[in-house]
């Protein structure tokens, strides 16, 4: 499957947005998702390209690997 986003937004908006689709996800009867990717072009507030730099290394950086989101003991004790 393959959700578009489009026009320029904040971090905030572009996360308010995707939590928005949660209801769509929902109505369709999905409850679980494997192999999500995430492509996005970073831009300024005018639109054009920017490339992104580690702070601490100066390099550029084209992606990462996320290995989900955090689980707290709690949840794999049923509390």
């Amino acid at each position: 499957m393959k959700v578009s986003f489009r026009g320029i937004y904040t971090l905030e908006e572009f996360f308010q947005a995707l939590y928005q689709e949660h209801e769509k996800f929902e109505k369709l009867g999905i409850k679980y998702i494997r192999r999500a990717h995430l492509y996005y072009t970073p831009v300024d507030e005018f639109g054009d390209p920017v490339d992104p730099v580690d702070p601490d290394t100066g390099d550029p950086v084209k992606g990462w690997k996320c290995d989900g989101a955090y689980k707290s003991a709690a949840h794999d004790y049923g509390l």
